[in-house]
């Protein structure tokens, strides 16, 4: 290929970051000077770009008041524009050289041209370069799965009340970044190094990148680490689909606990975070994890009975909406959640902007996680934080975290004449050894409780709600059976919102289930 043409081809080729495996070399890519300045160069732009997108008004004044409104200032500003155009095209040519002359790129570049075949798709996954040079490996047509329940079109919602209007404007520019941070492009940007890392050390695991299109036409970066085939380790054969919260990355985020406690794992990154596209309003959420469940069961070969949907923090609301959607999944572990959004911005808004926020969040944002969990008919498991800072209404305060709401609502819809709402409560702002005196104090028997659960299920079946349980049942044994359900369900951890979880606490959520 003559040097004019190589020049050519890499004016818009994609960045590349890592050689995983190569004879030659293996590391982080090196690039030279031409590069590097190219790079920076055009990272200064994006930046100005999208920080010029939120404060148009303020340029608008700032060119108004310097005289730039007229004939002789549109001239101005028409000189200005060229020679910024003149300093991209010289980023891009500097770059562009960078690349031609360096034997690594070339030698990468030859092999992403061939990644059209089986084999050289293989071969492209032993580098990590711009995501949006990588291959679509499974697309997703259209939604498999609706949520039961209709939703309001955009539209009604706006024509309802001026403060949808205000809402919608409000959540399309900051808001969605302020609920899902990760998103938030400067931040991407800052991380890219640390992500890069992280899917190296992914990678050092036998991990397997692939790219999925949802059907709003996003594409979704996903992470496979396979057990199945490890000699005497069933736990395998069980997926771990990993969902992160609101500024968590597969590269470093929960997917670690699972793979330490041996199971096969799939993390995938919310639309805009890392390097998956779009932004997390929640249709683009749910499409995501839709498009995720139809790989991991159609392309990775997971019956849904295999599957264990993991989800922090707001991660809890797509596992949520899976287990909805995918009624037959084996079980549902949600760390650190919530069951309502809503409270949680109430909280941290100011009280003369409660009508706005309750109106965008119904509206545009509407995350709540009770209302899809609680049809879900399997296995749930919720993990609070003792020490959560993050979801409780009052930060540390146990009795006020937002995973006791999640709970009363899930045992109140499965034991309806059974939960005692004062035991509960009671219990819920407890942890550790005072709930294990409140136990005490009412004789819960564990064994007995378990019996008599067993002994409903035998004579009713499994279905929920157990609508017969605790009719004709005293206060005292709806007491005991309130304190053992909510220690079944839910397990405190002794931390704060961010530290990770432990594998050994995590397997021990599932030992019924292995």
């Amino acid at each position: 290929m003559s040097h004019l043409r190589m020049f050519l081809k890499c004016f818009n080729s994609p960045s590349l970051h890592m050689i995983y495996q190569d004879s030659n070399f293996s590391g982080k890519y090196v690039r030279d000077r031409w590069e590097r300045l190219g790079d920076f160069s055009l990272n200064c732009v994006v930046i100005f770009w999208k920080l010029s997108i939120f404060t148009t008004p303020l340029i608008a004044i700032f060119f108004y008041r310097r005289g730039y409104m007229n004939m002789e200032g549109a001239a101005s500003l028409t000189k200005m524009s060229l020679w910024f155009g003149l300093f991209i095209g010289a980023s891009f040519c500097l770059r562009s050289y960078g690349r031609a002359s360096n034997p690594q790129y070339r030698f990468f570049l030859e092999k992403l041209n061939n990644a059209v075949t089986p084999r050289g798709l293989g071969e492209i996954k032993q580098f990590d370069f711009d995501f949006e040079a990588w291959p679509v490996e499974f697309q997703l047509p259209i939604r498999t799965s609706k949520k039961v329940e209709p939703k309001k079109s955009i539209f009604s919602s706006l024509i309802s009340s001026p403060c949808s209007i205000i809402g919608y404007l409000v959540l399309h520019t900051v808001g969605i970044r302020m609920i899902y941070p990760g998103s938030i492009t400067l931040l991407n940007m800052l991380l890219n190094s640390a992500l890069i890392d992280g899917r190296k050390a992914l990678i050092n695991k036998n991990g397997q990148r692939f790219k999925l299109k949802t059907p709003e036409g996003n594409t979704v970066d996903t992470m496979f680490i396979d057990k199945r085939n490890n000699v005497g380790n069933k736990k395998g054969n069980m997926l771990i689909l990993c969902t992160e919260g609101n500024a968590g990355f597969y590269e470093n985020g929960i997917m670690g606990t699972p793979i330490e406690a041996g199971f096969s794992v799939l993390g995938w990154n919310h639309p805009g975070f890392g390097c998956s596209t779009g932004l997390p309003f929640v249709a683009d959420e749910e499409g995501a994890i839709n498009t995720v469940m139809e790989f991991a069961i159609n392309k990775l070969g997971f019956a849904p009975d295999q599957i264990v949907l993991y989800g922090w923090s707001i991660g809890g609301f797509a596992s949520s909406w899976a287990a909805e959607a995918y009624p037959n999944v084996r079980a549902v572990v949600l760390d650190a959640t919530f069951d309502d959004v809503l409270p949680l911005a109430l909280n941290q808004m100011p009280n003369a902007l409660d009508s706005i926020v309750r109106v965008t969040i119904r509206s545009y944002a509407d995350l709540n996680v009770a209302r899809l969990l609680l049809n879900y008919p399997g296995l749930i498991k919720l993990i609070r934080r003792a020490d959560d800072e993050i979801i409780s209404i009052i930060p540390g305060d146990i009795a006020t975290n937002r995973g006791n709401d999640l709970l009363k609502k899930v045992l109140k819809r499965r034991y309806p004449n059974v939960i005692s709402d004062e035991v509960l409560t009671e219990w819920l702002s407890k942890t550790g050894s005072e709930q294990r005196r409140l136990s005490d104090e009412n004789n819960v028997n564990l064994s007995l409780s378990r019996q008599m659960i067993d002994s409903y299920i035998y004579d009713h079946g499994p279905a929920f709600p157990f609508t017969e349980l605790g009719k004709n049942m005293d206060d005292d044994i709806k007491a005991q059976l309130t304190i053992y359900l909510a220690g079944e369900y839910m397990k405190d951890y002794a931390s704060t919102h961010c530290v990770p979880l432990p594998s050994q606490v995590f397997q021990e959520l599932l030992e019924s289930i292995l």
